[in-house]
């Protein structure tokens, strides 16, 4: 199936020259596309390599874009294309080519030999399928990018969750256990005898009322001075 992305100008290539088009269309057609904010007819793109495409149809709109990145490069850094796979190049051309033919000014004049009642219903009814295909083609991109989106999106949320929350040390000395405020206070350096009369102090403190401060902690909590509040509240504070 065909993929219509944004794809960065400088990534295409074409295999027809840009002399080929007069410079004031191009002029012309690359204003506009920076009016528009985008070309609107996208370009019909081979891929090449992994960052890299070739035209295959739509040069005239291509060196346009080109143009409109000369004139804004970063207006003009990216444009809509369809990425067509090898088998169906030649599908994919010849929709791009009929839906980009010029309609007569004026009627032509029918004759018996070269026009048909039968020939133009069958015109008409190629051009009907070649658009009823691309538009099925559209709604399939559209319904896959929203499944692309949807599946990001619960990724992240998943992510999200993932993510440790931070713990606020005044949290940590009002509520953890006792076997966390051993592993947390043996981070520090604090441990045996000296980590279990500090937690002692701390849960029958917080038993009385929970901590409002880090002075009220130090007034409450025997062994527990300014100096090493300010130990603990520099390990505690990163930690999750």
């Amino acid at each position: 199936m065909s993929e219509y992305y944004q794809v960065d100008v400088k990534s295409i290539t074409s295999g027809a020259p840009r002399s080929k088009f007069k410079e004031a269309e191009l002029e012309t057609l690359a204003q506009s596309i920076l009016a528009a904010g985008g070309l609107l007819s996208p370009l019909l793109l081979k891929q090449t390599g992994i960052e890299s495409y070739e035209v295959l149809a739509g040069d005239r709109e291509y060196y346009a874009a080109v143009r409109a990145k000369e004139i804004n490069s970063r207006a003009g850094e990216m444009v809509n294309a369809f990425v067509i796979p090898d088998k169906m190049a030649e599908l994919a051309i010849d929709q791009f080519a009929a839906l980009h033919q010029s309609p007569p000014t004026s009627p032509p004049e029918a004759s018996a030999e070269t026009a048909t009642p039968a020939a133009t219903s069958t015109t008409e009814q190629r051009l009907t399928n070649l658009e009823s295909r691309l538009d099925g083609a559209l709604q399939d991109m559209k319904q896959a990018h929203q499944r692309d989106i949807s599946r990001l999106e619960q990724q992240l949320t998943q992510l999200q969750q993932q993510i440790p929350q931070k713990v606020e040390p005044l949290e940590i000395f009002n509520t953890s256990s006792t076997s966390a405020l051993l592993q947390k206070l043996a981070a520090i350096g604090i441990r045996g005898k000296n980590a279990e009369k500090l937690i002692q102090g701390i849960e029958q403190a917080r038993e009385q009322s929970a901590f409002t401060s880090f002075t009220d902690v130090v007034s409450r909590v025997k062994g527990l001075g300014d100096k090493r509040m300010l130990t603990i509240l520099d390990a505690w504070g990163g930690m999750y």
